[in-house]
This record gives C-alpha cells, sequence and structure tokens, in this order.
C-alpha cells in the first residue's frame, strides 16, 4: 500500500480564532477545518466526519473546546474503555499544546460512579451523575452511560423525566460519537431516540451539535438520520498516495507505506509455522526499530500466543504481553511498552499504536479495516525518553479461504478484486475488502420488532406526572417524528409494550438495553497476576471451554475479595453464577452443552423461533469445578432466549448471514430434542432476523 498524505487546509481557510491558539509549527487538515466551522457555525445537527484513520478525527473534534476552553463544554463517548484511556491521555497532550485552561476530563463510567458512590455523600446514582455532568468541562465516557441517563434507568420512580436529561442539555452543546460504527442496530435506535429527544427538547433556544467520528460508517445511521429530518453534513479528507512525496506545504503524510501479505493459515498455526522463519527474525533484524503488535478474535487465543511466544522473546530480550477483556488494567498499560502486543477487540478501534508490525485476523470487512489501520501510523516509537525510528512497515492479515480466492482469483466467475504483487493505496485496498466481504445484514425490521420499545419508554418518560401538560405537545411532535424515523407505528406497539411488561420481563428489560445484559458471568482469581489485579469477572462460557480452573466458592472469593482491600458490591452487581481460581489454558477448546431440564417435543410453533423467557437451563461440561453448584444457581434463573430446533449453530448463522461471532449455542432438551438458543440480545436480533427468513424452528410452523 503506498503512503497516504492528508490535504492541509489553506491558511486564509481556517477560523482566526484557531489561527490564534494553534500550536507553533502546527498545520490542520481541510477536514479538521470543515469540522470546525460546521460545530460552531451554519445548521447542521448531526455531522459525519469519515476522514481516513490515522488523520486526525479525534483532533477535529476537540478543537471547539481547545480554542473556546470552558464556554465549550464537551461530552465525548467512546465505544470501549480502552480508548476511553488512550483519549484521556491525548487530551492532556492537545491541552498542554495548545494551552487549553482546561482540568483534566472526567471519565464518566460504572467504576468512577461506584469510586463516586463509595468516596462522597451521595444519596443515589443520579446525584453522583449530576456532580460530573454540572462540573466538567470536557467528560469522556461511553454511550452506554449516555444511554442509561437518556432513557431514565438512573431515576427514582418519583423523580422528574429531566433530572438529568435537563443538566445535560444545557451544559453541553456538542456531543461526540467516536469510533460508533462498531455499534449494530439496536444502539443505532438507542441514540437516534436520544438524539431526537436532546433536539425535540431544545429547540432553537438551545442548538446541539451531534458528531460521529468513523473511518468506517455504517449505513443505517445516516439513513435514520434523514428521515428524522435532522440537518446533516458528511466530511471526508482529501489524500494524496504516491511514492514520490508530494508539495509538504500542501500536504501531510498520515500514513507510512505497508507490505501486506495473506495467508489462510489460523492464527496459532500462523505463529507456530513462522516464528522462526518470519516473526522472530523480523524483530532481531531489525531491533531495536522494531515494535509489533498481534490481534486475534478471542481471549483465549490471545493467552495461547503469550504462553507460547513469550518465553521465546525473552530467551533474546524482547518482552511480550496481553491486552484482552480479560487483562487487568495495570498490565494493559504496560502492554504498550512492550516489543511485541497481543491484544483482541479491546485494542483494535481507535487506540493509536506505535509498530512496525502487525499479525491479524478479522471476522469481517470492518474489523479487517480497523486493525489493518493501527499500522503505519508513525514514524517512531518512544520508550524510556529515547525515539526508535522504523525502517518499514509489514502487515500479515489471515483471512478465511473463500475471501483469499475472492480477493485474487475471483469467485463464480467474477474477475480478481487485487493482482499480486501489485501496489494499490489504501482505498482501493479498502474498497476490495468491502466487496469480498459478505454485507453485514442490516437488520432494519429490528426497530419494528423492539426498537419501538425503547422508543415507549422514552415518551412514556414524558407522561410522568411531574411534566405531563409540561411535554403533552412535545409528546406528539416526539412521537410523529419516531414513527418517520423508524418506520413504525407506536399506537399499535402499547398494547405490546404492556404485555411483555407483565408477561415478560425479562425481553422487555432486555429490548431497553444498550448493549445487552450479561448473563453468564463468572468471577475468577487470575494466579497469572498480581494483588487487586487478581480479582476479574468474565464469560463463564469461554472460560469454562478454554481455561485451565481450580474449585472456588463464593465464600472464598468474596473473603479474598475483602483482603484485597476491593469493594465486594460490584461484583455482586454482576450476580455471578461460578467462582474459579484460573491457572491457565488449555491447549485446545473444549466443548460443553446447554442442558434444557424440560421435556419440548411436544411443544407447539408458538414455543420457538420468538424471543421467550425461558427457566431450566443447565451446563454440561467436562471437568468443571463445582459445576453442581454452578447448575444449582443457573436453572433458577428466567433468561431471555431463542430455541430453533434442528440445526447446527454454525448452519444456521449461514442460512440466516449472522456475524461470524454471533453467540448461538448449541443445546438438548431433557427429551432429547436438540437444536441451538441465543440468549439476551443476540435472541432479539435473532427474532428480528427470522422474522422474514423462511426458516423452521420447530413445532411444526414455518417462520414469515
Amino acid at each position: 500500500m503506498l503512503p497516504v498524505y492528508s490535504k492541509l487546509a489553506e491558511e486564509q481557510a481556517v477560523p482566526p480564532e484557531v489561527r490564534a491558539r494553534l500550536p507553533q509549527g502546527w498545520r490542520l487538515s481541510q477536514h479538521q477545518v470543515e469540522t470546525y466551522r460546521a460545530l460552531m457555525e451554519g445548521d447542521a445537527e448531526a455531522v459525519f466526519n469519515t476522514a481516513l484513520t490515522g488523520d486526525g478525527k479525534s483532533l477535529a473534534g476537540q478543537l471547539p473546546t481547545l480554542v473556546h476552553d470552558w464556554q465549550h463544554p464537551l461530552l465525548a463517548m467512546y465505544p470501549t474503555n480502552e480508548l476511553i484511556g488512550d483519549q484521556e491521555k491525548q487530551w492532556q497532550d492537545s491541552c498542554a499544546k495548545w494551552q487549553a485552561s482546561l482540568n483534566p476530563p472526567a471519565l464518566l463510567n460504572a467504576a468512577e460512579l461506584d469510586r463516586l458512590m463509595e468516596a462522597d455523600d451521595y444519596g443515589q446514582r443520579s446525584d453522583a451523575l449530576m456532580s460530573v455532568l454540572r462540573n466538567s468541562v470536557v467528560a469522556l465516557t461511553n454511550p452506554d452511560i449516555f444511554h442509561l441517563i437518556m432513557h431514565r434507568f438512573y431515576l427514582r420512580p418519583d423523580d422528574a423525566p429531566d433530572k438529568l436529561i435537563g443538566p445535560l442539555m444545557q451544559r453541553f452543546p456538542q456531543l461526540t460519537f467516536d469510533e460508533f460504527h462498531i455499534f449494530e442496530t439496536p444502539q443505532v435506535i438507542s441514540v437516534l431516540n436520544a438524539l431526537l429527544l436532546l433536539h425535540e427538547l431544545g429547540g432553537v433556544a438551545r442548538p446541539h451539535r451531534y458528531l460521529f467520528l468513523s473511518a468506517t460508517p455504517g449505513e443505517l445511521m445516516l439513513e435514520y438520520l434523514e428521515r428524522s429530518g435532522l440537518k446533516v453534513r458528511q466530511i471526508s479528507g482529501q489524500y494524496c498516495h504516491s511514492e514520490t512525496e508530494p508539495d509538504l506545504t500542501r500536504w501531510r503524510r498520515i500514513l507510512h507505506a505497508v507490505t501486506v501479505h495473506f495467508d489462510t493459515l489460523r492464527v496459532e498455526a500462523w505463529v507456530e509455522q513462522h516464528l522462526e522463519d518470519t516473526l522472530l527474525p523480523f524483530f532481531l533484524e531489525r531491533r531495536p526499530g522494531a515494535k509489533g503488535a498481534i490481534i486475534v478474535n478471542s481471549v483465549a487465543a490471545a493467552y495461547r500466543l503469550l504462553g507460547l511466544l513469550q518465553p521465546r522473546f525473552a530467551a533474546h530480550g524482547l518482552r511480550v504481553e496481553p491486552n484482552t477483556g480479560l487483562t487487568s488494567r495495570a498490565r494493559r498499560k504496560v502492554s504498550y511498552e512492550a516489543d511485541l502486543l497481543i491484544g483482541t477487540s479491546t485494542v483494535d478501534v481507535g487506540v493509536d499504536f506505535q509498530i512496525n508490525f502487525l499479525l491479524f485476523e478479522s471476522c469481517n470487512a470492518g474489523s479487517f479495516l480497523q486493525r489493518l489501520g493501527r499500522l503505519g501510523r508513525h514514524d517512531s516509537y518512544t520508550r524510556d525518553g529515547q525515539s526508535y525510528p522504523f525502517t518499514d512497515f509489514v502487515a500479515y492479515a489471515l483471512v478465511p479461504d473463500w475471501l483469499q480466492e475472492t480477493l485474487f482469483e475471483g469467485r463464480d466467475d467474477a474477475p480478481r478484486l487485487l493482482e499480486p504483487d501489485a501496489t494499490v493505496n489504501r482505498e482501493q485496498l479498502n474498497a476490495a475488502i468491502r466487496q469480498a466481504y459478505p454485507p453485514q445484514v442490516k437488520m432494519e425490521n429490528y426497530a419494528r420488532l423492539w426498537g419501538e420499545l425503547q422508543t415507549l419508554r422514552v415518551l412514556s418518560g414524558l407522561s410522568h406526572k411531574t411534566v405531563q401538560e409540561e411535554y403533552r405537545e412535545t409528546r406528539v411532535r416526539l412521537g410523529q417524528c419516531y414513527e418517520t424515523t423508524f418506520n413504525i407505528h407506536l399506537s399499535a406497539a402499547y398494547g405490546r409494550y404492556k404485555t411483555l411488561r407483565e408477561t415478560a420481563k425479562p425481553v422487555l428489560e432486555e429490548a431497553e438495553s444498550f448493549r445487552g445484559g450479561s448473563y453468564f458471568t463468572c468471577g475468577l482469581i487470575d494466579e497469572t497476576e498480581q494483588g487487586a489485579s487478581q480479582f476479574k469477572t468474565y464469560d463463564l462460557f469461554m472460560v469454562i471451554a478454554n481455561a485451565e480452573l481450580k474449585p472456588l466458592d463464593g465464600e472464598t472469593f468474596y473473603a479474598e475479595v475483602a483482603r484485597a482491600g476491593l469493594a465486594r458490591r460490584p461484583f455482586e452487581k454482576q450476580e455471578l453464577l461460578a467462582y474459579f481460581r484460573l491457572w491457565g489454558w488449555r491447549a485446545e477448546r473444549e466443548d460443553y452443552q446447554l442442558v434444557l431440564d424440560r421435556d419440548i417435543r411436544s411443544w407447539g410453533a408458538e414455543q420457538f423461533g420468538q424471543a421467550r423467557p425461558f427457566k431450566g437451563w443447565q451446563l454440561n461440561a467436562r471437568g468443571i469445578p463445582g459445576i453442581t453448584a454452578l447448575n444449582n444457581r443457573l436453572r433458577q434463573r428466567e433468561l431471555p432466549a431463542l430455541l430453533c430446533l434442528g440445526f447446527h449453530p454454525l448452519e444456521l448463522k449461514r442460512r440466516l448471514r449472522l456475524p461470524w461471532l454471533f453467540a448461538l449455542h448449541a443445546f438438548e432438551s431433557r427429551d432429547g430434542v436438540t437444536g441451538c438458543v441465543a440468549f439476551g440480545r443476540e435472541a432479539l436480533v435473532l427474532a428480528a432476523r427470522l422474522q422474514y427468513a423462511q426458516v423452521n424452528c420447530g413445532g411444526g410452523a414455518t417462520i414469515l
């Protein structure tokens, strides 16, 4: 891939107030200036910046606050805690360079709210939130917190529904959603519900700007926004791709040239086969000018690779560290200083890497482009105050056989998309990757099946006795806007909303949530870490399939939590199903099966292919300590689930074009009926997909 140069803004195009604050020697890209103007001038309410990775989209969104300080407060949202931490450092660095008189940004997440509740005399979570909102010029949070605020989850029954929305609306004229493309239809609907509410409540007197930043944007958000009537502006970068350096008074290099190798091996097989002839030599031949990352789809694969590579690299004085959802915060921080980082999706979205080697796998076009976008962003890396330049940049992309064939040979009589050994620019490669991967299902009918329930929650808040008269006309206008935006009919949905609340509350709660509930969480004491970092929670299914575990009961777990000086409440809130000591990882994954302790052979079609609450689940897995106690807890829980008989999970995912990592599990009933089951959010998404697919899920009926 050729290097990429971004077009710089002409000096006369930069607003005077921005020129006055620019750090010495700085030039802004054209898209950054256009974004600043769109946020500060004109009538655009929603602004999309789709500049390429590495082109300073985050800075574009920060400019109004860096230039105007406390006069332009900002609420910025990021999809992962790792990205929030990365942006916190970038904010502090930007404030120093721009000489912005701002306090450090406030971090607003569940852990910070827990800390505030412990440290200060707040009667409820909403009071702690109000304190942060009212006293912060810059608040860095996640869309989950925003969803909980806007959908009244932090309020008591007698609280006014705008208790938190009001301070948020009055305090922050700009809301930024960074890397929002990673979210699916349910999250898009949640955010649109909230933004349309803010727009209706604010009106022309308190105009807001909503900024979306993504190099790989989805289409559904734009479609909904256009229907909503909000004024939308799209801003993209302008680029030069050239082996020869262009005029640097007009262009700035943002990405280096990269050599990309494609292979069809799985990541662990590739490392075992190429450790001695490719991977290790890259670092030894270029040291100290070599630094790299391996990004994989699974936490288990990351830790198995860590066990293989750590001693081999250590023998040459090189350090390998993990960075996954299971890795402690302290160890994640250290991982960026290592010679080789092994990470998962925690690091592939927006995190700014200083690397010149990348090995990665992906599950769709978006993750491919995001992960490849981590490479080539920097000329060098810094360690202990010393800078080490990079001389070349190399990526190894591990893809399925069919994708390799589509790219380099062509499938079904279609021409190949890429020539072997060719030189291409990034936009050409990006286009080929998007065309080669199957298009993701939009799931627009999710809005009509489940999204409308979330919409009704918003409207019901405006019917609260404390504000019912005040918002009478607002409810009518907002309801009409929701119906137009999502193509739904709310009058018909009220009865269904009431029925679900009375007869299937777990399903309704799932529909009203942002990312969905976590129903299978276990507590861990990780023997590979030290001190408070040992205490973790994680997905039960991943752990029992891949980890080496020792028995642990809840009483012992919480006693050790207390001895480590940690609060018990954050663990209890997760309603842990089991407790283990984790001391290693299996060389191969161990299968498990879910068992439904009910006879279902005689059930009718209405019991299948639909999201419903089910009780009586058990786990059948070999070698799991404490399995009896685990199953005693599990069988008592009523979980939102969808059953589909006669299919293996992989077969159903292929039939319905579901994402490869979509969570479907094999199950067997007490009377020997087999099939697959989806829980929680996946159950709702699967129900929406089945609504238009002719797939017989059981009971003798075809779902139409």
